[in-house]
């Protein structure tokens, strides 16, 4: 009797061991997740802000036939944005080639929506040159 619960406490103590070197595992999986996020925050951030202004553009802007380049220019930013945020957020090894596409999409718009005087399309600039920025940055 007494060996039965030897090594039934026994298989206890293995388990709870075990089971506490996991937890210790997956802790330094969350820790380095954040800290990989934090390495991207900003940039997705800029991205997402990005692609509410590109959405607002395009809507009011779509609205024009003179604005088509305009409109196709803010659909791609907005593609271009939402690729770039999904291979941060899943720290892909493709992010730096994302941003990159991302910066050279938003740059393009951008420079189209400063030919207007909209609000919408100066915003749209404006957080197109930042979101650029950014990725570029992540070079």
């Amino acid at each position: 009797m007494k060996k039965v619960i030897l090594v039934l406490a026994a298989i206890g103590f293995i388990t709870m061991a075990a089971t506490t070197k996991t937890s210790l595992a997956n802790d330094k999986a969350v820790v380095k997740s954040e800290l990989t996020n934090e390495k991207y925050k900003a940039c997705i951030d800029a991205c997402n802000e990005c692609i509410k202004s590109c959405n607002t553009c395009e809507s009011k802007c779509s609205k024009d036939s003179k604005m088509t380049l305009c409109t196709q220019l803010c659909k791609d930013c907005v593609a271009a944005c939402k690729a770039a945020t999904k291979a941060m957020n899943a720290n892909s090894a493709n992010a730096i080639s994302e941003c990159e596409k991302c910066a050279k999409a938003c740059e393009k718009c951008a420079t189209e929506c400063d030919k207007f005087t909209s609000d919408h399309c100066k915003k749209c600039a404006e957080d197109c040159r930042k979101t650029a920025k950014l990725c570029n940055e992540m070079k």
